[in-house]
């Protein structure tokens, strides 16, 4: 199983236990808070080294990233501007953790293990419109949601998801608002998160299944 870290609104901590952890605020009485505990796994930093649109360097090695981001100065004798090396959030050891539900409380725990499955633990978010809302499209998501958080007010909002995707699955967000009337969809095609964006109708009309729809 793979982790993939979009949203940036997650923080690992180690207080008052181990635990990705998001907190959204929109004012008084309206934030909400959640987490996903974890045990014995130490997640890593990651890194990466682009130039343009090519990337260099993509991992969890400090050292390498530094490497490949003076080998690229080398080759190129620093005619080329310098690759840009980004520090990026930190995610769980690729097959070296496995996803639990207890069966007293029904916490769901990351833990040590070995899990080959190709699947993706992906962290996502997304925010609404200018006095709009934002929400999980539940039937077009065909992923796992495991946790959810979500908070707003009468100007803005947003949702952070926890979804466990199988290859081909998707989690679907609704953003509306003033102007804004937006579907955007993250999928795991096996290697990576493919996320596109579309209009509202323009997901509509997509999704039309003929079978249901009367003949004029």
């Amino acid at each position: 199983m793979k982790h993939v870290m979009i949203s940036s609104a997650w923080v690992f901590g180690t207080e008052p236990f181990p635990a990705f952890r998001v907190s959204l605020v929109y004012g008084r009485n309206k934030r909400d808070r959640e987490f996903l505990a974890v045990k014995d796994v130490v997640p890593s930093i990651q890194y990466s080294v682009k130039y343009a649109y090519t990337t260099l360097y993509e991992g969890t090695d400090k050292v390498e990233a530094e490497a490949a981001k003076a080998k690229f100065y080398e080759d190129n004798n620093a005619k080329l501007p310098e690759a840009d090396l980004k520090v990026g959030l930190q995610i769980l050891p690729e097959g070296e953790f496995q996803l639990i539900k207890t069966k007293e409380k029904g916490t769901i725990l990351v833990v040590p293990g070995k899990d080959n499955t190709n699947r993706c633990l992906l962290f996502v978010g997304c925010g609404g419109g200018f006095r709009g809302s934002v929400d999980v499209i539940e039937d077009a998501t065909t992923g796992s949601i495991l946790k959810k958080c979500s908070a707003g007010n009468n100007c803005e909002s947003s949702v952070e998801v926890v979804v466990l995707l199988e290859v081909g699955q998707s989690i679907v967000f609704h953003s509306t608002g003033r102007h804004t009337d937006e579907v955007y969809t993250h999928t795991w095609n096996g290697l990576c998160v493919v996320s596109k964006h579309y209009s509202n109708e323009e997901w509509i009309t997509q999704n039309i299944n003929s079978e249901d729809a009367e003949r004029l």
